[in-house]
């Protein structure tokens, strides 16, 4: 795969990777790059969606409301994907969970009457959303499956490894509080099994940071959950041959003749 150009990004999203040339560039004046900060709320439950968001780096969580204040994490987005996917599903949609940033990173940004109008241009671009949404329910039923039949420390170590995949890293920003908000736990339970998972050699805590030092021990303790849905996730989400035309980069030159039709 050959280098981007001096000063142009490499883009990481896999649903843009996966795009023709041809088609990204025409694309590519209807996407922004914003950056995303910890906390940031892309969309609240029962509002309209007005963007969507190509994760670049990060992690957004996606939570359902529990009743009394409470919310529990039901979906996370890293770079394989996009938040905001009731757009591609309906006209107008509303948000039925929660998105906010649980890693800050980057995105690019659609308006989504933009990417509705995106959708019925390019096939490849609704090919590869399809195929998001496709492992997004494969990774919500599966989770809900472990939630409801798996002990804590096997459910917190598929936990921590989902998020490390997805943000490319061993080290988390992440605190015992946070992680029982995520799991839908107390933090005294939380605290119990995270340092299991320390005095056993395989994370180690440090200031509001997890670090990963045995990923292979840390895979073991996990639940089949974790491999049922990381498999799924490269077979559901491998960018067929046709589209692999290596790096796409972003610059002046992508801008094609076509895309005025497209809502600005």
């Amino acid at each position: 795969m050959p280098s981007p150009a001096p000063g142009l990004p490499e883009i990481r999203n896999v649903i843009l990777r996966g795009l023709p040339s041809k088609d990204l560039a025409m694309l590519r004046p209807h996407l922004h790059s914003v950056p995303l900060v910890m906390r940031q709320v892309l969309h609240a439950a029962s509002a309209p969606i007005d963007h969507v968001y190509f994760m670049e780096e990060g992690l957004t969580s996606l939570t359902a409301s529990a009743g009394e204040a409470a919310e529990v994490e039901v979906g996370l987005v890293g770079r394989e994907g996009l938040v905001g996917t009731g757009v591609l599903l309906m006209t107008g949609a509303t948000a039925v969970h929660r998105a906010f940033v649980q890693v800050p990173g980057s995105a690019y940004r659609m308006q989504s009457g933009t990417f509705r109008d995106a959708l019925s241009q390019f096939e490849s671009l609704r090919d590869g959303c399809l195929r998001y949404v496709h492992f997004m329910m494969v990774q919500t039923a599966q989770c809900a499956a472990c939630n409801a039949r798996h002990g804590l420390p096997e459910r917190l170590a598929r936990w921590l490894l989902f998020s490390m995949n997805r943000i490319e890293s061993d080290e988390l920003p992440m605190t015992q509080e946070f992680l029982s908000y995520m799991l839908g736990v107390r933090r005294a339970g939380v605290s119990v099994v995270a340092n299991g998972l320390q005095s056993e050699g395989l994370i180690r805590q440090s200031r509001g940071r997890i670090i990963l030092l045995d990923r292979a021990g840390l895979e073991a303790k996990a639940c089949v959950c974790y491999r049922l849905v990381e498999d799924s996730r490269a077979r559901i989400m491998e960018v067929p041959s046709e589209h692999k035309l290596g790096t796409v980069q972003y610059g002046r030159d992508c801008a094609l003749s076509g895309i005025d039709n497209l809502r600005s």
